[in-house]
Parts: structure tokens; sequence; C-alpha cells
């Protein structure tokens, strides 16, 4: 059964969203991206602008400025609710884990 489009996120989802809480062109995200997860997840160019257009398409983020060829972006309501949602995804999975091995005892 194939995934619904933005029902769980990939890392590279996650993380442009999260970096369009503030407004930031496409090649601000390319850079915060690794900065904020210190190399751990990177975005190609060709990757970024195909889901920059997705999301836009999909109303969660939307164009702020165009100067020639550089477009910011910047998140919508839609955009910051589907981030909470994936955040809290997330942190479930995370407990599970928790729960799953034990770790609950320790604390």
């Amino acid at each position: 059964m194939p995934r619904l489009k933005f029902r769980t996120l990939t890392e590279q989802m996650f993380y442009i969203l999260l970096c369009l809480r503030e407004e930031c062109y496409g090649m601000d995200i390319l850079d915060r991206v690794p900065a904020m997860t210190e190399g751990r997840v990177t975005v190609g160019s060709g990757t970024l602008y195909n889901l920059l257009e997705e999301f836009r398409q999909a109303g969660m983020i939307r164009e702020t400025k165009v100067e020639g060829r550089r477009r910011s972006y910047i998140l919508t309501k839609s955009g910051e609710e589907t981030l909470e949602k994936e955040y809290r995804r997330i942190c479930a999975q995370a407990e599970d884990y928790r729960r799953m091995m034990g770790e609950e005892e320790q604390r």
C-alpha cells in the first residue's frame, strides 16, 4: 500500500518545514539542514526544489518573495500543523522504544 502524501514525513521533509518556520530562500535551507543536524541530514537541490513545489501546491508553505530566480517561502498554518503532527508522531515512537527497551524503569 503506497504511503499517503505527507501523512508521515521523511527526514528531509521534516527539516525543510522546520527551516521554514522563518522566511528563507531555498539556498538557505540547503545550508541550514546540515547545520541543524550536525551533518546527519542533507538535502539535494533537486529534492529541495521538488519538495518546495509540492509543499506549496499542498498549501503547507507560501511564497513570500521572488527576486529573479531566488524565491523565499514561509510555513502556512497547514504547514505548522503538519510539522507539529510529525513531531508528536516521532515523540510517540521514541516513547515506544523507551518502553520496550525497559528504559522507563531506569528513570
